[in-house]
């Protein structure tokens, strides 16, 4: 060495990564949930993560006058966070709807960066949500995702829909994830009178709460009365929550079904940890991950077939499925685990196996393989 001085190797720096979503805490919903595992899995390990977040303040989400006003801030604060970030490549999450067409102008501006932009489809009705555009409206969204570099769909199904809108060769298919040692296994089956139900999710028509209600009556009617239903959740839009606790209680439901609210963290867990069995009904769903959680705490799973469901969850191996609407099938799969309590042990046990295969450390590489890949193709991007 000259001059007696030691000369270390330069450690290479990580890739930054911008991070664009509703950044936790707290967890109130999946993109939220999805950005929580993302931030403390392995993938945070090999890319310097920033975040950036648009959470909505519930002021906003109620009154439609002052959300475009917050829109306008958003763009501010990106714009000056793209300057003083200069990150690698830019992750944007994003809803359908309103939340697409902020993210769009999101997307524009990391274009104008030329920067690499990956823009990731959250929400259960975004299929719904590109079919039921106007052909205006859908060239305008196919310029959105043609303009950046990787589409991401968290499942399988999505896959031909999106390839309309997107440039050739961009959609990547990548599920969600948990990390599944934060649910514990429930291994000692409960002393009790009758069998606990859980749903856990939005209360709203769109995660199947009419269904629920019919079924739950359809059971009762029938004479298979020896369970109860704790539903978790807060409200998807305002004043669901009281529609339906009062719709339930008008049904003569109020002592045989509780409605918790929102529960987060150890709350949400304790729920996990006391039931029996897992209901979501929903009509749509882009993945589902309240089902995932399920899995991981060892329940069977009773629930619909839309979106990624069918792709992570057999029926008849880790619960079972019914046609989304489908009210008579849901109070059927209900009674068979209500009535089977080996049933229910069998199912709980394949679940947690199957869930394994989505843990955090299992799907960070898939995460890692597309943000290599994107900035395999923009090297340059990596010098910034």
């Amino acid at each position: 060495m000259a001059g007696g001085k030691r000369c270390d190797a330069a450690v290479p720096e990580k890739p930054r990564i911008l991070q664009v979503g509703p950044i936790p805490p707290p967890i109130d919903g999946g993109i939220a949930a999805y950005l929580e595992g993302l931030l403390q899995s392995a993938v945070a390990e090999r890319y310097e993560m920033r975040p950036f977040t648009v959470r909505v303040p519930a002021a906003y989400r109620h009154v439609r006058g002052l959300r475009p006003l917050l829109s306008l801030q958003f763009m501010g604060r990106f714009a000056r966070s793209l300057r003083r970030e200069r990150p690698a490549l830019v992750h944007i999450h994003s809803s359908a709807h309103l939340g697409f067409w902020e993210k769009a102008l999101f997307a524009r501006m990391v274009r104008r960066h030329a920067l690499p932009c990956l823009f990731h489809l959250h929400g259960g009705d975004f299929d719904r949500f590109l079919l039921g555009l106007s052909p205006r409206r859908a060239s305008a969204a196919r310029r959105v995702l043609q303009g950046t570099s990787g589409v991401v769909v968290p499942c399988a199904g999505w896959r031909a829909l999106v390839e309309g809108f997107a440039a050739p060769g961009r959609v990547h298919v990548v599920p969600n994830a948990i990390h599944v040692g934060a649910f514990p296994e429930r291994t000692v089956p409960r002393d009790q009178g009758s069998v606990r139900l859980l749903f856990l999710g939005f209360v709203s028509a769109r995660k199947g709460l009419d269904e629920l209600l019919q079924a739950v009556q359809e059971l009762l009617r029938t004479g298979c009365t020896g369970f109860e239903l704790d539903i978790v959740g807060g409200e998807e839009d305002r004043g669901q929550l009281l529609h339906y606790r009062q719709l339930y209680r008008a049904a003569g439901l109020g002592e045989r079904v509780r409605f918790h609210g929102t529960r987060l963290g150890r709350e949400k867990l304790g729920f996990l940890q006391r039931a029996d069995l897992f209901v979501l009904p929903s009509r749509n769903e882009s993945f589902g991950i309240a089902n995932l959680e399920a899995m991981a705490s060892g329940l069977p799973v009773v629930s619909t077939r839309t979106g990624a469901i069918p792709e992570y969850l057999e029926s008849g191996v880790h619960g079972l499925l019914v046609d989304p609407g489908d009210a008579k099938g849901l109070a059927e799969a209900l009674r068979r685990l209500i009535l089977d309590a080996d049933l229910r042990a069998r199912l709980g046990a394949a679940a947690r196996q199957r869930a394994r295969d989505y843990d955090w450390g299992v799907v960070a590489s898939s995460v890692a393989a597309v943000y290599d890949h994107l900035l395999q193709e923009q090297p340059a991007a990596l010098a910034r």
